[in-house]
This record gives structure tokens, C-alpha cells and sequence, in this order.
């Protein structure tokens, strides 16, 4: 796929753009461009094949009735005030730019209007530590899936162990799903986003990524818990940053390892049809055994077991594979 055209909106500071929203008429333009913009309208689909070439929009008679606003004068020039920004203005009407469809996203993913949730209820999965019965609850626009009966992967925010993860998820997520669906959904949603950290890339905003390694220095699991002083089970968790848009993702090696070809590849040639973005992951990810090797520089050796065999791959700190070699595998380090 090509890149699209450049987009011709001018740069807007982040004052001046929570400033140019906070109108409510300009907000309600927002919105009625996201309404009458179809999707799959011949016009747009071609449009978006051709990068932008196509010449589309909504005229300015239709997009004044939409929002029903009564002065057309007044109208305009709260139109004129987003043009360029978050409205592109072209021969045949007006269209939302990029940012404008972000903050359309917003507003349709609920993120800013609604606060649903549903009490902690058990699921039809099992937890990879223990094989008991996978609790969730949605919170805060937060799911948190937790083992009900061992101490999980990590403690929460109150220093209580049994988490297994806790994920961002949009409200309009819960629409029409049962807490196992949505579940599934957020781990479909959470795990491509990390993928895309894991590639450099912010899933957010598209800016760079810094990655860094936190490997406690005195790692003590207490009896399949967490260790008294990193709060965890995994002794190297990796951090992901945003340059830009300050986004950030935390988890285990363990974890992120999987993302890698030689992981899927490993996988594959043994039968098994690795796809990250699944629960299947984190089931494959406690099989996973980590050792650091070296402090300073980090050099870490990660194992991967399938069917009698493993994948052993030596890390370094900017979690290159610098070494990868297949052995019969004698289990726990």
C-alpha cells in the first residue's frame, strides 16, 4: 500500500486545539460530518484507493440542516474556525481531516460520554498458572482479567495478587458482547497494539518508541506469587514509551518475546499455528523460561519449550536476538 497525500492542515498547538473545540457548534459540525460520512459510498472507497484524490464532501446547505443551527452566518464562521485543522474544505463540500476523525473516534468510542461497566464475573477460561476458573470485571474503561484462586502475574494498584492482565478498552467495546466475548475482544485489541510497540511504532499517534528493560536486581517469587520486591512473577518486564503521545505499555519479556519470527517459526515447525494476538498467548507465555545471563550490558536467555524441544535465544538490552539455537528441552532453569 502507498502512503496517502500529506495532509494540508496547518499545525495547531494543543491549547489552541482544545480551545477551537470546546464550542459546541463546532463540536456539533464534528460530529454531523462523522454522520454523513458512509464508508462504504462508492465515492469514499475510491477515494481512499486513490490517496485522496477523489474530490468528495458534504455541501455546506446539507451539513447547516444536519446540525440545525439557526443563524448561517454565525454557522460559518464557527466552520471556518475548524477549517484546516479538523475540517478540509474542498470544490464539492467539506470532510473531516484525520484529526477530525480522531476526535469523531473519541466521541463514538464512548471514551468521553459514557461510563459503563459490568461487576466481576467468571468466564469460561482457565488461568495459565493454576488452570482455575478466569475472573473479569471492566472498570474505569479498564478490563481485569484475574485468577480466582492463585496469585496471577502481578499485584494491583492495592497490592492484591491474582491479576492476570489489566487492559484499556473503549467503551463502545461492550456493546453487544458478553463479558467473555469482550474478554476476547480485549486482548484481540490490547495484544496488536503491543505488537505495534514491540515494531516501534505508537499504535496512538505514530511516533517513536522508546523500549527499556526493568529487571529486578533481587528477584524472589514467593512459592508461584509474586516477589516481595518487583510486585511480579516475570523478573524482566519491558517498557514501551511514546516519544510523542506520552502512551505507554508494560509486560513480560516472556511476553514480548513471542512477537518475534523466529518464536512464530519455532511454533510453526512444531505444529503449532502461534497467533499472538489471542489468550492463547499468555497460555504459552508461563511455559516461557527467562535467565539473565549478564547485568551490564543485559544479556538475557529466554527458552521457549514445544513438544520436547526449545528455542533458546540470548537478548540483549535493546531485545535484539543475538544468538538462537534449538535444544532438547530439561525444563526449568
Amino acid at each position: 500500500m502507498t502512503a496517502g497525500a500529506d495532509d494540508e492542515s496547518t499545525t495547531l498547538s494543543p491549547d489552541d486545539a482544545f480551545a477551537v473545540l470546546a464550542n459546541e457548534t463546532r463540536f456539533e459540525i464534528v460530529r454531523a460530518l462523522w454522520e454523513l460520512y458512509e464508508p462504504e459510498d462508492p465515492a469514499n472507497v475510491v477515494k481512499f484507493s486513490n490517496l485522496y484524490d477523489a474530490d468528495i464532501g458534504i455541501t455546506f446547505s446539507e451539513l447547516y440542516e444536519q446540525v440545525g443551527y439557526e443563524d448561517s452566518g454565525n454557522f460559518n464562521y464557527h466552520l471556518e474556525q475548524l477549517t484546516d485543522h479538523f475540517v478540509r474544505r474542498t470544490e464539492s463540500g467539506y470532510e473531516l481531516t484525520e484529526a477530525g476523525f480522531e476526535v469523531a473516534r473519541s466521541v463514538v468510542a464512548g471514551t468521553v460520554r459514557e461510563r459503563p461497566r459490568f461487576d466481576t464475573v467468571e468466564i469460561d477460561e482457565r488461568c495459565p498458572q493454576c488452570g482455575a476458573p478466569v475472573v473479569v470485571d471492566y472498570e474505569n474503561h479498564h478490563v481485569t482479567a484475574s485468577c480466582s484462586q492463585c496469585t496471577g502475574i502481578w499485584q494491583d494498584a492495592d497490592g492484591d495478587d491474582g491479576v492476570l492482565f489489566t487492559f484499556p478498552f473503549p467503551p463502545t467495546g461492550l456493546s453487544d458482547r458478553t463479558p467473555e466475548e469482550a474478554f476476547h475482544a480485549v486482548l484481540g485489541y490490547n495484544l496488536q497494539r503491543i505488537r505495534s510497540f514491540v515494531d516501534g511504532v505508537c499504535p496512538d499517534c505514530s511516533g517513536e518508541v522508546d523500549e527499556s528493560f526493568d529487571v529486578c536486581a533481587t528477584h524472589e517469587p514467593d512459592d508461584g506469587g509474586g516477589c516481595q520486591h518487583c510486585h511480579r512473577q516475570h523478573r524482566t518486564e519491558v517498557a514501551e514509551r511514546c516519544n510523542r503521545c506520552k502512551s505507554v505499555v508494560r509486560g513480560p519479556l516472556t511476553i514480548a518475546i513471542l512477537t518475534h519470527p523466529a518464536v512464530t517459526a519455532f511454533y510453526y515447525d512444531h505444529g503449532v499455528d502461534h497467533r499472538f494476538a489471542s489468550w492463547e498467548t499468555f497460555r504459552l507465555a508461563g511455559a516461557v523460561e527467562e535467565a539473565v545471563l549478564e547485568t551490564d550490558p543485559v544479556r538475557i536467555r529466554v527458552t521457549v519449550p514445544c513438544e520436547g524441544e526449545s528455542l533458546e535465544l540470548a537478548v540483549d538490552e535493546e531485545r535484539s536476538v543475538v544468538d538462537a539455537v534449538v535444544e532438547p528441552f530439561t525444563g526449568r532453569n
